[in-house]
């Protein structure tokens, strides 16, 4: 349990980073240099995200343990699982070659900014709260993407609010970020 209290802040995670972010490396190169470069995303990808789980994973293991009761780091950790098991099917798949083929390079850019969006969602939900963020977020995301039917996107945007509501805020207690600027105009 030291163990995981120290890779899960400090110096401990920024080890466990630089180790994981060293396989990754480690990993897409070998790929790259073997016969299953053709499956290169197909592999490299799994990977990332079985890291991505471990990493979590282990903060996931340092939250709070409330005895018989359920704890907070429950939840995370049946997602994290799923994520990994997953990942793990995906990885096997992709070291078979059943996978197709990765295909050719597309439109890199629109990723490159899609991410810088997201980033700066999560920024812009520290100033003007969860639920106005992500209305903004998840319309200007479907625009971008090439979506164009207002209506869909205007449900999908109404139906991940009113499920982000009642499934985090009314059922599990989860406060959702309010703003800095909701904060200051509401008290």
């Amino acid at each position: 349990m030291e163990l995981i209290k120290f890779l899960g802040k400090g110096t401990g995670f920024m080890v466990l980073l630089a180790v994981l972010a060293a396989i990754l490396v480690l990993v897409t190169l070998l790929i790259l240099k073997s016969s299953k470069r053709k499956y290169a995303g197909r592999i490299v990808i799994p990977v990332f995200f079985m890291e991505i789980a471990v990493l979590f994973g282990i903060q996931a293991l340092g939250f709070p343990d409330r005895g018989d009761e359920v704890g907070p780091g429950v939840v995370p950790g049946l997602w994290l699982i799923g994520i990994f098991g997953f990942s793990v099917l995906l990885l096997i798949r992709g070291l078979s070659g059943k996978e197709e083929e990765d295909p050719p390079w597309g439109k890199i850019g629109k990723v490159t900014v899609f991410m810088v969006m997201t980033i700066l969602y999560l920024f812009i939900m520290q100033i003007i709260g969860y639920y106005l963020a992500t209305i903004i977020y998840l319309i200007f995301g479907m625009y971008y993407l090439s979506y164009r039917n207002w209506r869909v996107m205007l449900s999908m945007t109404a139906g991940w609010i009113l499920f982000s509501y009642f499934a985090f805020y009314r059922l599990l207690y989860v406060p959702l970020p309010r703003g800095i600027l909701f904060e200051w105009i509401f008290g």
